[in-house]
């Protein structure tokens, strides 16, 4: 028939368009399975990195500064402190909004800006067109309070801190300086970093259609902790009369340097230090690197005859020598292991006492050749000399002390008398101490406590070593009293009314090679006694112009600082021991 045709042919049409629908089915399905598969592998696996992407472009994560704890010293005056620093923004969304309401605000925050920053009326026309100019950085505090006050519309105000130095250069070798990056360069600052510095906050800041940051749509996502303050043992009426006192001596002799310690002998704290030549840490980039180093720690120096204390501490502790026994001092002229050893003045016998007093280096020589070079070395190592002391303050030097093994024929000539070792000063003010406290070696620090918001912190201070017998430390104060007296090398430290007991260091300068002729380092180390109080000081005056001998250039220094320190503390003379020292013959 002749339909039969016609619907083979209208079957094989179908059986196409099915075929074709298929096609189409499987085309669809493979295409979405894809963008299946590519949105799941988006979300699944690569969400985090296409996030931050969408993140960064509409968000910006942004620090928020702290400000650094305070240095105090330990009565609370603040040596070092962070104050706010503001800059301005003008937010134009905020100031279009408010134009609907008042079509001159405009030309008003343009004019107050104008007069309140000193910015020329051109230069302020050229921000308004901005999104989110920056007006000005820096603010005074004045002008941030007085914009801040003036409530004009579309003000953006950020803060920062910046660190000050209340004091400038006061106790500036301590405190130290901090950098622009708000982290500790130098000093108290660089050692107590961690705990100065505290932990930024975080916030998202939004940012508009050309990338600019817009500082009024902020979100905090991490709340700021701010540092915590430390209180150091400086105290600071002792520190400015050490400063006043150190400068007098610069203008006097014009040394290179001049460094001194002042410390509590019993316990290790630190109550003043300072250097000249010195600077203000607000402006540490204004000097030389040399000015901003610490020369107490950072410096060592070889301290002639101040290195007597040990020598014959050790005799007497080892009973070589008695305080009484006479050593035959060569008329002034020893000739030893092939070299001539000189006295200042031609001495001939001496007692031990005698030998310390008129600072003898035959006679000194002459004890530690009893003690022999492993028992001397021995007693060196007690005292802790060719280490760090442990003082809490960056850039200490261990010094010199050479094994016995590296000693010369003549090192047992020079060792004992303060040649051929090197000490900070530091170093020697803490042995002066274990004679002044009974024989114990304590560590010297700067820091009293840490203020945290759960209470003080208490720094870790080793317990002090017994080193030296209480019974010699007190031969030794007795000895090292007369040198404070007329006879001894340091009258001009004493103060009538007072138990002073030092010892005087006038050590040649070791160049190219050879000792100088012309280059000296002066020092005095000493301790006041009165009642239950103490207090000891070094002081080191190096490359002295004129007269030269530590106890007319720095013993003067002891005295002045030691008299104002009794006078600060209320501890009167004594008048009974005054009367007695000034019958005595002056020098």
């Amino acid at each position: 028939m002749a339909w039969k045709p016609l619907l083979r042919k209208r079957t094989l049409g179908n059986a196409c368009f099915e075929q074709r629908i298929k096609v189409i089915r499987f085309l669809f399905l493979t295409a979405f399975f894809g963008i299946f598969l590519s949105l799941a592998r988006i979300q699944l696996f690569n969400h985090q990195r296409y996030g931050s992407a969408v993140e960064k472009q509409g968000y910006l994560k942004v620090p928020i500064p702290v400000p650094r704890g305070r240095i105090l010293d330990r009565n609370g005056r603040t040596l070092a402190m962070s104050v706010p620093v503001y800059a301005l923004y003008l937010d134009a969304w905020k100031v279009r909004h408010a134009e609907k309401n008042d079509p001159e605000i405009r030309k008003r925050i343009a004019k107050e800006l104008c007069a309140a920053l000193a910015i020329p009326a051109a230069e302020m026309a050229k921000k308004f067109p901005l999104p989110y100019p920056c007006v000005k950085r820096d603010l005074t505090l004045d002008q941030y309070q007085a914009l801040k006050e003036s409530r004009l519309p579309g003000l953006v105000f950020t803060q920062t801190y910046k660190r000050m130095y209340p004091f400038k250069d006061m106790a500036c070798h301590v405190v130290g300086c901090s950098n622009i990056d708000d982290r500790g360069m130098e000093g108290v600052e660089l050692f107590y970093d961690k705990v100065l510095h505290g932990k930024e906050g975080l916030s998202v800041m939004m940012r508009d259609g050309e990338g600019r940051l817009i500082p009024s749509l902020a979100k905090r996502l991490i709340e700021p902790l701010p540092g915590q303050d430390i209180a150091l043992t400086l105290d600071f009426s002792i520190q400015a009369i050490v400063e006043e006192e150190i400068e007098n001596c610069s203008r006097q002799v014009k040394p290179a340097s001049v460094s001194v310690v002042v410390m509590n002998p019993d316990n290790g704290e630190i109550l003043a230090l300072a250097n000249a030549p010195h600077y203000d840490p607000n402006r540490p980039g204004g000097v030389p690197l040399d000015f901003r180093r610490n020369r107490a720690i950072t410096d060592f120096f070889e301290p002639g005859s101040i290195f007597k204390i040990v020598t014959v501490t050790a005799g007497l502790e080892e009973g070589k020598v008695k305080p009484t026994e006479k050593i035959y001092c060569e008329k002034g002229k020893y000739f030893v292991r092939n070299h001539i050893l000189h006295d200042a003045h031609p001495y001939g016998s001496l007692s031990v006492e005698d030998i310390v007093i008129k600072s003898s280096n035959i006679g000194t020589v002459k004890i530690a050749m009893k003690l022999g070079e492993e028992q001397l070395y021995s007693y060196c190592r007690k005292f802790r000399f060719g280490r760090n002391t442990g003082v809490d303050l960056p850039g200490e030097v261990p010094g010199i002390l050479r094994p016995v093994s590296q000693w010369s024929g003549y090192s047992i000539t020079a060792v004992p008398i303060g040649q051929e070792v090197g000490i900070n000063a530091m170093q020697g003010i803490r042995a002066m101490a274990v004679l002044s406290n009974g024989g114990k070696l304590v560590t010297p620090h700067v820091l009293k406590e840490i203020r945290a918001p759960s209470g003080p912190i208490l720094p870790d201070i080793p317990v002090p070593e017994q080193v030296i017998s209480p019974a010699t430390c007190e031969t030794m104060t007795g000895i090292l009293e007369r040198v404070a007296l007329p006879g001894g090398t340091a009258p001009m430290a004493r103060m009538p009314g007072y138990r002073v007991c030092g010892k005087t260091g006038t050590a040649q300068k070791f160049e190219h090679g050879h000792y100088s002729g012309s280059k000296y380092v002066a020092s005095f180390v000493g301790y006041v006694l009165k009642g239950d109080m103490k207090v000891i000081i070094l002081v080191t005056v190096d490359e002295p112009k004129g007269y030269y001998y530590g106890g007319l250039v720095s013993a003067p220094v002891f005295r002045n600082i030691a008299w104002k320190i009794m006078q600060y503390w209320d501890v009167p003379p004594d008048e009974n021991l005054k009367k007695s020292q000034l019958a005595m013959k002056k020098p």
